[in-house]
């Protein structure tokens, strides 16, 4: 079930999308939205900071008070318009320090939500995307920041590989899929892997035992096509409303930066997207 929804408040832009799909999201679900907002601290080294203007570093201060002033009032009109509960967290802190509060925070929520960095306006969405994907232990639903269809669940796709990572991704979307009208389940593997992925019959049987039924296909990769092209080809053709996903990529090696596929994804994704790591 999904109660409790926490979403990253964006900051500097004329529409939050981020903000506008949780709360259309919230109201589906009759769950209660929080919404974050941090004023940034200046992150300088300390021998910096003495070349600085005192007016420039106290008018950047200020700068940051009220960005993140802005972004919770326009949530809580966001919120309202929608008719959910809400309410704002605040938080002063360094970038890093924020992003790590936030995957903590994240643990204690159904569903985080955060807006997918905009090539065009650098922010801090892809340091708080990261750690909360990579640290909170939960999932994350990460929105287009060209998204403006408010949420809706006509049609999901679910990218499976077997891994750890896609069983958390398909386990934590449960209560989203129970909501799709059409659900497809693909894996992708190239002419010369071994099919190690686990029986479609497995997995259509544990979705049927969740009373979901979907479609279940083998994606096999074109010469020098990548695993992130397949599924955004996969999400395009289907006209896919939600993207489940967990993540992708050949290394076993923990790292705290996303993977080639995930940063794929990140970077090029036109519908949001829920990952588990």
């Amino acid at each position: 079930m999904i109660r409790d929804i926490l979403v990253n408040l964006t900051q500097g832009a004329e529409r939050d999308p981020a903000a506008h799909y949780a709360a259309a999201l919230a109201g589906a679900f009759k769950a209660h939205l929080t919404g974050l907002a941090v004023t940034y601290e200046l992150d300088v080294p300390p021998f910096y900071m003495g070349a600085l203007p005192t007016d420039f570093i106290d008018q950047q201060i200020r700068d940051n008070e009220v960005a993140a002033e802005k972004a919770a009032a326009k949530f809580t009109a966001i919120a309202t318009e929608a008719g959910v509960g809400s309410s704002v967290r605040t938080l002063s802190a360094s970038l890093g320090e924020a992003a790590r509060s936030f995957a903590e925070l994240s643990r204690l929520f159904d569903l985080t939500v955060v807006a997918q960095p905009d090539p065009d306006r650098p922010g801090p969405e892809e340091v708080i995307a990261e750690a909360a994907l990579m640290d909170s232990g939960r999932a994350v639903l990460l929105v287009p920041y060209v998204q403006k269809p408010p949420f809706a669940l006509n049609r999901v796709v679910v990218a499976w590989d077997g891994s750890r990572a896609s069983a958390r991704a398909l386990a934590e979307s449960f209560p989203l899929l129970h909501h799709a009208k059409h659900l497809e389940v693909f894996s992708v593997r190239r002419h010369d892997d071994d099919d190690t992925t686990p029986a479609a019959a497995d997995l259509e049987r544990h979705l049927g035992h969740h009373g979901l039924s979907a479609n279940l296909r083998h994606l096999v990769l074109g010469s020098g096509e990548s695993v992130s092209a397949a599924i955004l080809n996969e999400v395009s053709d289907q006209g896919a409303d939600l993207v489940v996903m967990g993540g992708y990529g050949h290394s076993r090696l923990r790292e705290m930066v996303l993977g080639g596929v995930t940063r794929d994804i990140l970077e090029s994704m036109t519908v949001p997207v829920l990952m588990a790591h």
